[in-house]
């Protein structure tokens, strides 16, 4: 979240406010890097789209402790040491009616054109995927909140056994396929100081030609 703030400031816009609180010794994880700023990316989204006149956004990061007789248990999470990340904003709440379906692929509360419905169902998966537990509280008018849990590590953040050595990069390009264009202009600046050359598609055609425009060295996003 630290290397991230810059560039969740310049996504969400200047009419939102973004506050951080975050431990300083905090855990590591076993998760892909790419995937966790997605979900962290993709969070920040839905909170600023909640927010259109503007609200405020906290992230919060805590170590935690899950025993046997907490309620989570219950909720399909195992004992033991966590990672939790909280996201929480003023903005306008999800209906209480359709808070159980906001995971679902392609759903979406927002107005037609403006959603893809696949964010949040992103976030679900990487969690998942992660060994990890979400939960959403959501009161209309009074802003939503998600918590996360991540299993925890020995390993520190920042120490040398947690941190994968990063490729030369020089020689790869980077097709990026993404509606949402505060995210893409986010992902771009991520990805040039490792010299990898970014591109977007300037019209639709077959993705055979596509494949072999790219080159040998291709991530698709």
């Amino acid at each position: 979240v630290l290397h991230m703030e810059q560039m969740l400031r310049r996504l969400i816009g200047e009419h939102i406010q973004l506050s951080t609180v975050l431990t300083p010794d905090l855990s590591g994880i076993n998760a892909d890097a790419g995937q966790i700023s997605q979900l962290i990316m993709n969070l920040a989204v839905n909170a600023r789209d909640a927010m259109p006149d503007g609200g405020r956004m906290t992230i919060l990061t805590a170590n935690a402790t899950i025993d046997s007789s907490d309620p989570l248990v219950f909720s399909g999470l195992a004992p033991g040491n966590y990672v939790r990340l909280k996201f929480t904003d003023s903005g306008a709440g999800i209906p209480q009616e359709v808070v159980d379906r906001i995971f679902e692929p392609f759903f979406t509360t927002k107005d037609a054109g403006k959603g893809t419905g696949l964010g949040l169902a992103t976030v679900f998966g990487i969690i998942k995927q992660s060994g990890g537990h979400i939960e959403v509280k959501s009161q209309q008018g009074a802003g939503t909140q998600f918590t996360i849990w991540l299993p925890s590590v020995q390993t520190e953040i920042g120490s040398e056994e947690s941190v994968s050595d990063i490729a030369a990069g020089g020689n790869e390009t980077v097709l990026l396929v993404e509606d949402e264009e505060a995210v893409r202009r986010i992902a771009k600046l991520a990805l040039e100081p490792m010299a990898i050359t970014c591109s977007k598609p300037a019209k639709r055609f077959p993705r055979s030609s596509r494949s072999r425009s790219m080159g040998r060295r291709s991530i698709w996003w």
